[in-house]
C-alpha cells in the first residue's frame, strides 16, 4: 500500500523516476540513493532512473521500451510543470500533455505519468527540514 493507495500485484509494476540531468555526478547519486530506498520498499517490480535534459542518458523513451513492467509509473523529480513534463515529454512519448495524472500506451505497456513532486506536502516538510539542519549544523560547529 503506497499513500493509502493499494498497487495490484497482478500486473508487473515499474517506477521510472525522471530527472532533469547534471555534468556533475551528484545529481545522479542522489537520485540513485533514491532508487536504491524504493526498490527496498518492494512496491514496484522494477525501479529505473531516466533523464529529460538533452544529451542525458538514458531518456525516458528508452528506459520505458526495456523495462519488462506492463505497467510503469513515470515520476517526475521536478517541483513544477516545464518544458520537459508539458512539452518534451509528451512529443517523445506522443500523448497530448494535460495536467494531472495522464494514461497512454508504449509497446502495449500501459504508462502513466504522474505530476511532479513539487506540490506533494513531505516537499515542504523536506524544505523545513534543510532549515532545521543547517541551523543545528551551524550551531554545533561554533
Amino acid at each position: 500500500m503506497i499513500g493509502g493507495i493499494a498497487l495490484s500485484r497482478e500486473v508487473k509494476k515499474g517506477l521510472v523516476i525522471v530527472g532533469h540531468g547534471s555534468k556533475l555526478k551528484y545529481y545522479r547519486e542522489v537520485m540513485e540513493f533514491h532508487r536504491k530506498r524504493i526498490i527496498k520498499t518492494g512496491f514496484f517490480d522494477e525501479v529505473e532512473l531516466a533523464f529529460a535534459a538533452h544529451g542525458r542518458k538514458p531518456t525516458v523513451d528508452e528506459v520505458v521500451k526495456k523495462m519488462e513492467s506492463r505497467e510503469i509509473y513515470l515520476v517526475p523529480l521536478f517541483m513544477a510543470y516545464g518544458v520537459h513534463t508539458a512539452e518534451e515529454l509528451p512529443e517523445m512519448l506522443g500523448f497530448k500533455f494535460r495536467e494531472g495524472a495522464v494514461e497512454f500506451e508504449i509497446d502495449g505497456k500501459k504508462v502513466i505519468l504522474c505530476e511532479p513532486v513539487g506540490k506533494d506536502e513531505l516537499i515542504t516538510h523536506a524544505i523545513l527540514n534543510r532549515v532545521m539542519a543547517a541551523i543545528d549544523e551551524l550551531e554545533n560547529s561554533q
